[in-house]
């Protein structure tokens, strides 16, 4: 059983490869990625909700958060920043808790691009209308401050400088606080509303309004066309997530690799074998492994190749579902795989 191509993300121009992860998404902003299966949680700014995005497709939760922007998670309890009300919230299994009020702006202009410590274990929110970043504890308790910015808005864990990144939109510049300390890292970047770092040292912003994923360090565009850019992370291979907060989308930038399975749900004969291709980035040949889930076993390993066969258990339901996680030196990618005997 071959498998099919993913869809790709329509006029969008970039050297790697660009997937549609989702679409018809309610003006999508920040994300966040789930290492433990690969879905991608992004707040949905234009109506509050929060869609989580899997390799099957997305579902909505059903908490309801005003303008859902920046989102974390500490101890296994995601934390939302809710533009709206100036607050930032903790889901609960019925709705949200508040965590920290903070001085609404007559504007509306709140806080944006939330973030966890480099420890997991308090918050970083910067409170852009103040020009502050403000270090808190899961309790609400307000650490310490850093002040200086115009307008913070995004934060991002620099682990490799033991820092943090902060976008200042109304600056055009990066910063970096490491210690209580500010270092501008780069400006000229108008409307800049994210950044994060790569493993390789270079710094990626999100450039609205130029609808460009900018390399600050290389000074290239790794992506451009996208239709205001606003949420930016990492997928669990280090591919880069980024949403299009006027077209609805979540895309993928595969800077590593991507994984690619049959579509649909396809019936098999027992112990009948389902191909998977590797989709790469240029120059990309590392060494793949690949498991499954529900007692899938392994044929072959895509290796340093493009494919790879896994062979599911059988299917005694209308459908059945088995995971595949392609792991290599990047990371790990997931697939779901839907079939029926």
């Amino acid at each position: 059983m071959q498998p099919a191509a993913r869809p790709v993300a329509p006029g969008v121009t970039s050297a790697d490869p660009v997937l549609l992860l989702a679409s018809g998404l309610n003006g999508p902003d920040d994300l966040y990625y789930y290492d433990s299966d690969g879905s991608v949680l992004v707040g949905e700014h234009g109506n509050g909700r929060l869609a989580r995005v899997g390799p099957a497709g997305f579902t909505r939760l059903p908490q309801v958060v005003g303008e859902a922007e920046g989102i974390t998670e500490i101890g296994g309890t995601t934390y939302v920043a809710d533009q709206l009300h100036a607050r930032v919230v903790a889901l609960t299994d019925t709705g949200v808790r508040t965590v920290l009020q903070l001085q609404p702006d007559p504007n509306g202009l709140n806080l944006d691009g939330i973030s966890s410590d480099l420890n997991g274990t308090g918050l970083v929110i910067p409170d852009s209308p103040h020009g502050t970043v403000l270090f808190v504890d899961t309790s609400g308790h307000v650490t310490s401050r850093v002040g200086g910015f115009r307008r913070p808005a995004g934060s991002a864990p620099d682990p490799s400088q033991g820092g943090y990144l902060i976008a200042d939109e109304n600056f055009s510049a990066v910063f970096e606080i490491v210690n209580g300390k500010v270092t501008r890292l780069a400006g000229g970047l108008a409307g800049v509303d994210d950044a994060v770092r790569t493993q390789s040292g270079h710094v990626l912003v999100t450039l609205p309004a130029s609808g460009r994923l900018f390399d600050v360090s290389s000074g290239r565009n790794l992506a451009s066309g996208l239709r205001n850019p606003q949420g930016l992370g990492f997928d669990g291979a280090q591919n880069v997530l980024v949403t299009e907060s006027d077209s609805g989308r979540l895309d993928l930038v595969v800077t590593t690799f991507a994984v690619e399975v049959p579509a649909g749900t396809v019936q098999l004969a027992p112990g009948q074998g389902v191909c998977l291709r590797v989709l790469r980035a240029p120059g990309n040949a590392e060494d793949l492994k690949a498991f499954g889930t529900a007692g899938a076993v392994t044929l072959l390993d895509p290796g340093t190749g493009a494919t790879g066969e896994v062979v599911p258990p059988r299917c005694f339901l209308p459908a059945c579902a088995v995971t595949v996680e392609v792991r290599g030196a990047s990371g790990s990618e997931f697939a779901q795989l839907s079939y029926r005997d």
